[in-house]
């Protein structure tokens, strides 16, 4: 049996329907509270393992998290973090964090960004504890949307 581990991989086409299968349930509580599926929801985990960079943490022979990182000139965009629910509180969300800061320093990128929606609470609570700092939206922003950015530290 596979142990668990916090160790990142590369995201392979193969994985496409067990990423799809953990997206939905890890977001399955959001739809209700905030009045419609988001977004992670209804992407395609092949166009963006082709388009992106995904990345996943798997144990006991099954996907436990996975995380979207998209190229954005100056910074990487982290367009999706989720940990299935049999996983959450286990270190995986904080482990893909911490490689995402290491692939941007890796591109000489000084930053990382991201969105949550206001009403996904336990999200923000979740990037505030480990450094991400609100940032203001871009102007003409009308969603529901708290902006997040993690400056990464130079070594």
């Amino acid at each position: 049996m596979e142990r668990p581990t916090h160790s990142p991989r590369r995201a392979r086409m193969t994985d496409a329907p067990a990423i799809s299968a953990l997206v939905e349930a890890a977001y399955a509580h959001y739809p209700a509270r905030v009045g419609r599926r988001p977004a992670p929801m209804d992407a395609d985990p092949r166009t963006e393992i082709d388009a992106n960079e995904v990345w996943v943490i798997s144990g006991d022979g099954a996907l436990e998290a996975v995380m979207v990182l998209r190229h954005a000139g100056d910074h990487l965009f982290v367009d999706n973090l989720a940990v299935a629910p049999q996983s959450q509180g286990s270190g995986h969300g904080t482990a893909l964090l911490i490689h995402a800061e290491a692939r941007a320093a890796s591109l000489g990128l000084a930053e990382l960004r991201l969105l949550t929606h206001e009403l996904m609470i336990e999200n923000r609570a979740f990037y505030e504890s480990r450094g991400w700092e609100p940032t203001p939206p871009p102007s003409g922003e009308s969603m529901a949307r708290v902006y997040f950015r993690r400056q990464i530290r130079s070594e």
